[in-house]
C-alpha cells in the first residue's frame, strides 16, 4: 500500500510540473505547412509539428521493361509528423536560441508511388510510401509580453529510410515562421 501510495504522488507531482510549464500551439509555415505544439522544460523545449508538404508536380524520366527511357509527368506530396528536442539559449529579454535534434515519420501520397519503374537490369522496383527523417533544428524565437511568440528556424533532415533515401534536397530548405499562442 505504501509503494502504491508513493507511485500515486510522484505521478501527481510529474503531472503537476508537467502542466505548469509553459506550453504554445500554432503554425510554422515554410517549405512545409505544420500545426506546432511546444511544450518548455526548465532549460530546454519540446515540439511537436504535423503537417503537409506542398503537392509537387514534375516530369521526369522513367525507364521501362526495355530500358528505354519513356517521359511522365506525375504529383506527389508528402504528410508527416516530426518530434524536435531543443536547448534554449536567452540572448536578451524574450529573445531565445535554439538548437536541437529532430525524427519524424512521412508518408508519401499522389501518383509518384503507382508509375511502374525498372532498374537498368530491367528488374520492376517501387518507391516506398513510409519515410524515416532525422535531422537537427536551429532557429530565433521571440516571446512578446502579450500570449504571443514568433520563431523563425531552420530544420535541414535526410531520409533514413523510404522515398529518396539519404536525399537532402527536398529537406534543405526547411525554413520556416512559426506563429504560436502562448498558454
Amino acid at each position: 500500500m505504501k509503494k502504491k501510495l508513493i507511485l500515486i504522488a510522484m505521478v501527481v507531482f510529474t503531472a503537476g510540473i508537467a502542466i505548469a510549464q509553459p506550453r504554445a500551439i500554432g503554425g510554422r509555415l515554410g517549405y512545409n505547412m505544420e500545426v506546432s505544439y511546444q511544450h518548455e522544460l526548465t532549460s530546454s523545449m519540446l515540439e511537436v509539428d504535423a503537417g503537409l508538404s506542398p503537392f509537387i508536380y514534375q516530369k521526369a524520366l522513367i525507364v521501362d521493361e526495355n530500358g528505354m527511357k519513356v517521359p511522365v509527368v506525375y504529383h506527389y506530396g508528402r504528410a508527416q509528423i516530426v518530434l524536435s528536442y531543443d536547448w534554449l539559449e536567452s540572448i536578451t529579454d524574450g529573445l531565445f536560441l535554439y538548437l536541437g535534434a529532430s525524427a519524424g515519420v512521412s508518408w508519401g501520397y499522389g501518383e509518384f508511388f503507382d508509375l511502374p519503374r525498372y532498374n537498368r537490369q530491367g528488374v520492376l522496383t517501387t518507391y516506398r510510401r513510409l519515410g524515416l527523417p532525422i535531422g537537427a533544428q536551429i532557429g530565433l524565437e521571440y516571446d512578446f509580453s502579450i500570449p504571443l511568440n514568433l520563431s523563425l528556424d531552420w530544420r535541414p533532415m535526410v531520409n533514413m529510410f523510404g522515398l529518396r533515401q539519404g536525399d537532402l534536397t527536398s529537406n534543405l530548405l526547411n525554413i520556416a515562421i512559426g506563429v504560436r499562442y502562448r498558454f
